[in-house]
């Protein structure tokens, strides 16, 4: 044997060198999708933010009487707030929740329906439905709002999982009750499966620790924690509506 051949047979077989270009066409797809995919989420989010808001109240179209400039005590609209801004808030059994419902968009009856509604649902009434002080022209051009005080900040979490589509207002009322406005875009009380889900847990347990019936504070008195331990997710998949 010659030591050429000698040399050849000690050799170990030879490995071809991967090419890293595969791998990095992969990984850039990858980053590429991953990019997209928070960009609709970010998207998504901000496009509902923008679909809940409400534009400013016009002035009133027909000017007051003399008399009625010199009495009338027309509320102010209060802070608009983003849609998450009740996110860490406990929501409390419906039953507790004092809802007046006003017309803020002209339609005739809407608001009666929608007050029957709620109470269908388990919702308490505040008042009797009745046109909008603040939008007195009712042409609030958006699909609605929640409008509460400190003291109401676990009725309105109660309330915006089924009007998810609703703008929050924060006013100075010192009560617990809170309104809800329906505007021109309103489409009817939504209440996802989830929704449903949540309310169930809240009355039975409002139920439980309340078995006589009691009413929340109107004295101004932040609600307390009156509620079960529910997922934030579970919360979070009840207000997931188009807007």
């Amino acid at each position: 044997m010659s030591a050429a051949s000698s040399r050849q047979g000690q050799r170990g077989p030879r490995y071809k060198r991967r090419r890293p270009l595969p791998a990095l066409v992969v990984l850039a797809v990858l980053v590429v999708l991953s990019g997209v995919l928070w960009s609709r989420v970010f998207g998504t989010t901000e496009t509902i933010e923008m679909a809940t808001r409400c534009a400013p109240p016009s002035p009133p179209t027909t000017a007051p009487s003399p008399a009625a400039s010199t009495t009338s005590d027309t509320p102010e609209l209060g802070k608009m707030l983003p849609r998450d801004a009740l996110n860490t808030v406990a929501p409390i059994p419906p039953q507790d929740v004092q809802v007046r419902v006003l017309n803020s968009n002209g339609e005739s009856n809407q608001a009666t329906l929608i007050s029957k509604e709620l109470g269908n649902l388990g919702f308490g009434k505040g008042g009797e439905p009745a046109n909008d002080p603040i939008y007195s022209n009712l042409n609030m051009q958006c699909h609605a709002q929640i409008r509460f005080g400190q003291a109401g900040v676990g009725a309105a979490r109660t309330l915006s999982l089924i009007v998810p589509c609703a703008q929050l207002v924060r006013d100075q009322r010192t009560d617990a009750a809170v309104d809800l406005a329906l505007g021109t875009e309103f489409d009817g009380i939504k209440t996802t499966q989830e929704a449903k889900q949540v309310l169930q847990r809240l009355k039975a347990w409002g139920r439980q620790h309340d078995p006589q019936g009691g009413t929340p504070q109107q004295d101004g008195t932040p609600q307390q924690a009156r509620t079960p331990d529910i997922s934030n997710a579970l919360l979070s998949r009840a207000r997931e509506v188009h807007c």
